[in-house]
C-alpha cells in the first residue's frame, strides 16, 4: 500500500494528509526510499 499511494501523491491526485493514517508511516516511509528522480 505504501506504493499505491505514494505513486498516487506523486501523481498529484492526493495528498499524504489524505492517506488513512493506518497506511500513512509505511507511504512516508516509501517517499523516502524511492526517490522521484532516482538515476537508474
Amino acid at each position: 500500500m505504501g506504493a499505491f499511494y505514494g505513486l498516487r501523491i506523486r501523481a498529484g491526485i492526493m495528498t499524504l494528509e489524505e492517506v488513512p493514517a493506518f497506511w500513512r508511516a509505511k507511504v512516508d516511509k516509501w517517499l523516502a526510499d524511492n526517490p522521484e528522480n532516482k538515476e537508474r
